[in-house]
């Protein structure tokens, strides 16, 4: 069954915390990455030997490859192995030390173990072309539901490049999987799932991939098929709802929860009725194919989060609550209201750092929802100002509850910022839609997306106004491309770069730190983060609740 998610589900899942301390490797790019290629083969007790296989083509920088699995809670990697194109087969090290130059890794592979679960590391060798295959393996990746087994993981994360295509293979060891026994579901890209004839499970793209895509795969099996699976204290049905709810686009809403037959008809209906809107005045337009809009750099709504928010709903199109609070807290940063940072959290038996907002004594004016948002995070600091993660992840459900209101605030105040702008209106039944000139104003907005995607292809030294940085930050948060566009301004204007980065109190190497500190402390104030047994949020490339991810590639 086709499907199409037309927007990055904006950061619900933990991104990896990656430490500010010490050295931060930089990070490389090839030219592409043609095709990535996976077998999982489940074991009865739960685990799963994963073997991938990575074209990659034309490396000219850089000391290491990696993976980052994320969210491994009850879950242990181990035995990794890799081997290049000649066959040769890498070393393996008790201990990966990512400080040690090229030439020094060459040959050989280890483990990292992080905060958030692992990085599965190996040298790149020589520059060129290669083909790596990666074999590892996961003790705890299917459990036992109660009424089904199965798992929900992210197997393809934001790489250093986008993969041009994707193929993964599920099979049982001396099992069939038929209808009878499986069913399968996938989300966050371009492609098919399908239950082979040849008793597996296959997901496979259908075009290239893009750059904030991702590969989330949701399986059910008869729980008889994994009797010695660990037990989880949630059912099946709520991982599939968590899932689901995580990777909708409103509309656009396609769920993979059978997998049945759709008539070519009735996909094109979908399509066709997905990409028309009533206006106000009653007439109906429609959004061009992605390939006719055009690429705009024009800051849209004069960089206003609500007015921005408001247009992708009525583009039914969502912008995750967790992306919202991001988008605010990198621009308190920069204004000088909070500062984001890792502290050692002296309450803990461990002391371990953790990350932190600490509130300065200059706040946002005005009573907006702005101010409203900034009000509900204070209130919730210690006596010196600092609101720790652990907090907001202990009181994560009264939290998001006020939060949920704020959101509800926010849409109110972008409806009527349109309103005001005359690019909406309400129509005869009350209702909230664009006129044709805010009609065309959300067109042009997915065009200012489609720029910031194809940011990174700009040859370095192309102009891009410098002042626009911050709201192009903002914005590419709300859109999941935050990690994404901050690579791709750097590579254009590196010299530029370290003095943007000073704005936020950084230097160049730990921009992107701030941005994995930021989208973690969003992503603790939601309860299902915490959930015991479903890991917790990752990326700006995600829905929620599912392990693996965490970005990775070359660097």
């Amino acid at each position: 069954m086709k499907f199409k998610q037309k927007r990055i589900f904006t950061f619900f899942i933990l991104l990896a915390v990656l430490l500010i301390l010490g050295t931060v490797p930089s990070f490389a790019e090839e030219d592409a990455i043609p095709s990535i290629k996976m077998e999982v083969n489940l074991q009865r007790d739960g685990s799963a030997v994963i073997t991938e296989v990575w074209d990659v083509r034309g490396v000219s920088s850089g000391t290491e490859y990696y993976k980052a699995l994320n969210n491994m809670e009850g879950m242990k990697v181990h035995s990794l192995t890799v081997a290049d194109e000649s066959g040769v087969q890498y070393k393996t090290l008790a201990d990966w030390n990512p400080k040690r130059t090229r030439e020094e890794k060459s040959g050989t592979c280890g483990i990292i173990k992080t905060s958030d679960g692992y990085e599965l590391c190996w040298g790149i060798g020589s520059y060129g072309s290669h083909q790596y295959t990666i074999q590892y393996t996961i003790d705890g990746l299917v459990k036992n539901y109660g009424d089904y087994a199965g798992f929900y993981h992210q197997f393809v994360s934001e790489l250093s490049s986008a993969p041009e295509s994707a193929y993964i293979t599920i099979r049982v060891s001396d099992a069939s999987l038929t209808e009878n026994n499986a069913r399968i579901w996938a989300y966050g890209f371009p492609g098919e799932v399908r239950i082979g004839g040849d008793d597996s499970l296959h997901v496979f793209s259908s075009k290239a991939l893009d750059d904030g895509d991702y590969v989330n795969v949701l399986c059910r099996f008869d729980k008889s098929l994994f009797p010695l699976a660990a037990s989880s204290d949630m059912s099946f049905e709520k991982l599939q709802e968590y899932a689901e709810n995580k990777n909708s686009d409103t509309a656009l809403y396609i769920t993979l929860a059978v997998i049945g037959t759709i008539g070519v008809g009735t996909a094109f209906l979908i399509t066709f009725l997905s990409s028309r809107y009533k206006l106000a005045d009653g007439t109906v337009m429609r959004v061009p194919r992605q390939k006719k809009i055009e690429s705009n750099w024009s800051v849209p709504f004069g960089g206003s989060i609500p007015a921005v928010y408001s247009a992708m709903l009525l583009l039914r199109k969502g912008v995750s609550l967790e992306m919202l609070m991001s988008g605010y807290l990198i621009r308190w940063q920069k204004a000088g209201y909070v500062h984001i940072e890792k502290r050692e959290n002296p309450r803990t038996r461990k002391k371990a750092q953790e990350e932190v907002i600490v509130f300065n004594p200059v706040n946002p004016l005005g009573q907006g929802v702005e101010w409203k948002l900034y009000e509900i995070l204070n209130e919730n600091t210690d006596h010196d100002g600092i609101l720790w993660a652990s907090d907001i992840e202990e009181g994560a459900e009264t939290l998001h509850e006020k939060l949920t209101g704020w959101q509800e605030e926010l849409k109110e105040e972008g409806d009527q910022e349109l309103i005001l702008l005359s690019m909406a209106a309400m129509d005869i039944k009350g209702t909230v839609r664009f006129t044709a000139s805010g009609f065309e104003h959300a067109v042009r907005l997915l065009g200012f997306r489609k720029y910031l995607i194809e940011l990174r292809s700009q040859s370095k030294g192309s102009s891009v106004r410098g002042e626009l940085w911050g709201d192009y930050l903002v914005m590419a948060i709300l859109f999941g491309l935050g990690e994404h566009v901050l690579k791709s301004l750097k590579n254009l204007d590196p010299a530029f770069f370290d003095t943007f980065a000073g704005m936020y109190g950084c230097n160049a190497y730990n921009m992107i730190f701030l941005m994995n500190m930021t989208n973690h402390i969003s992503s603790s104030a939601s309860p299902g983060n915490n959930t015991n047994g479903m890991g917790g949020g990752a990326g700006s490339v995600g829905g929620g609740g599912f392990s693996g991810g965490g970005g990775g590639g070359s660097r």
